[in-house]
């Protein structure tokens, strides 16, 4: 007997088209909310009776501290979120020019990691002898840009002359720059170590100074903040506003359209595809300068492909990665409190980070598409037929 003699589908999708903004906006924040709820729905199943100590590590503690039973604003606790913000943030950017020309630069976490290593090799080798601590930071970040972007650049010259698949070419080049880094970091390891440790502690030759704020402390990260916003202004202007960015939305939209206009390709990925290095090498300069003070293979720890999904999540916009970046640093940051406080392994952290792109994810389907349920045929498939509907279907 046959049920569906049409061959009607039970289910049918179709594309969205006439979606209001503020409905947009509704799922997505509903999507936030319940990813967040179903962290903490994890944390009880993983720690009984640890919901509300989650929420509270959270929303509380990722922007205060609590001594002797008293909670307190933290500014400390604000300005490393910030940072932990700013570097996602700053990664997804560095990926965005290549992708909105569909070249596929999965290669963040290696070109980040070679920009950090070219400062290293400023920050040990020729800072004590500059002497200078302007003058050697600015020095970190030429040779940090000119790694990440050479760094990036391998793959696009063999996409250009021999078509190779980027995609695998530059995930490739990311375990390469591991294996480097890993390789220089036990060369130039300290005695009796096997890394090379924070570089120029007694001299702060090639770090970031200090910013003394308005609770009269000072801190670290506020300088890099300000240059990594200051970067976000300067792309999106770029990539909105100039001929440069126009062109390489053309290739990205269509390639024979491009050609067509007299656009030159080649030159266009490869001018794009060093873009995208040179502000992955900049961050690693930060991360070196600002932050860590040394290089090893963990120094980007897997954000250049979180940096790749917060890019796709964001459309490509400045502003929702931005957004997007600060979730994942939240949740990410939470989940490190709520750990050492509740008693867990703090690897659950990346399960709740997994589980906050899965849902978001999931979110993207429904704001794009409609799913269509064909009723009658769900009532056939449960319901007995009558002989009428036997014979008709006959």
């Amino acid at each position: 007997m046959n049920k569906n003699p049409n061959k009607e589908p039970l289910i049918r999708i179709s594309r969205k088209s006439d979606l209001k903004g503020w409905v947009k906006a509704l799922i997505k924040v509903g999507a936030i909310v319940f990813a967040i709820l179903l962290c903490g729905i994890i944390s009880t199943i993983v720690k009984p009776g640890s919901f509300g100590a989650f929420f509270e590590n959270v929303f509380v503690k990722n922007f205060a501290s609590t001594r002797r039973g008293v909670t307190t604003f933290s500014l400390t606790k604000v300005i490393t979120l910030l940072w932990t913000t700013s570097i996602l943030f700053l990664i997804a950017l560095a990926v965005t020019p290549a992708f909105k020309m569909k070249f596929w630069n999965l290669g963040g976490e290696g070109q980040v990691l070679m920009g950090g290593f070219g400062a290293l090799i400023i920050m040990k080798f020729l800072g004590p002898k500059i002497g200078n601590n302007g003058g050697t930071i600015m020095l970190m970040l030429l040779v940090s840009v000119i790694f990440g972007a050479v760094w990036a650049l391998i793959p696009a010259i063999f996409k250009c002359l021999f078509n190779t698949n980027e995609t695998l070419f530059t995930l490739m080049l990311n375990y390469i720059a591991m294996a480097i880094v890993g390789f220089f970091s036990y060369e130039w390891r300290q005695q009796g170590g096997t890394v090379i440790g924070v570089v120029n502690s007694d001299t702060r030759i090639g770090w970031f100074d200090q910013v003394k704020l308005w609770d009269g402390n000072r801190y670290d990260y506020v300088i890099a903040i300000g240059v990594i916003i200051l970067i976000g202004i300067i792309i999106w202007s770029y990539l909105r506003f100039s001929k440069h960015g126009y062109e390489l939305s053309v290739v990205g939209g269509s390639r024979n359209t491009a050609i067509y206009v007299g656009i030159d390709l080649k030159f266009v990925v490869l001018r794009t595809v060093a873009l995208s290095g040179a502000i992955a090498g900049i961050c690693g300069w930060l991360l070196v300068s600002a932050g860590a003070h040394t290089v090893t293979e963990n120094l980007v720890n897997g954000r250049g492909f979180t940096g790749v999904l917060l890019a796709w999540l964001g459309h490509f916009n400045p502003l929702e990665m931005a957004g997007y970046s600060f979730l994942v640093a939240f949740v990410t940051k939470g989940g490190d409190n709520a750990a050492s406080v509740v008693g867990y392994s703090s690897f659950l952290t990346s399960v709740f980070v997994g589980v906050f792109f899965f849902i978001i994810i999931a979110s993207e389907f429904f704001v794009n598409f409609n799913v269509h349920i064909n009723k009658k045929l769900l009532r056939r498939f449960f319901k007995k037929e009558s002989k009428d509907e036997i014979k008709e279907a006959k």
